[in-house]
């Protein structure tokens, strides 16, 4: 699972806790466990649901196919 990247891999857990990469860490953390504040946006109704669903089916069509039919 690769969740963080910091570009390149290190010898040792220590240099996360450096002062150099303490703040890029801590970014990084910031970014992954950023939650949006709803309350600052409108919520919009868009009613009820009308019509009905088309029901599409994928047709697993080769080059092969698709050339023979023109």
């Amino acid at each position: 699972m690769d969740i963080v990247n910091f570009g390149k891999k290190f010898d040792s857990l220590a240099y996360l806790v450096s002062p150099k990469l303490k703040d890029a860490l801590d970014e990084k953390f910031r970014a992954f466990n950023f939650k949006v504040d709803l309350s600052k946006y409108e919520t919009y109704d868009i009613g009820e649901k009308t019509g009905e669903d088309a029901i599409i089916s994928p047709s697993q069509k080769t080059i092969k196919d698709f050339l023979d039919e023109h």
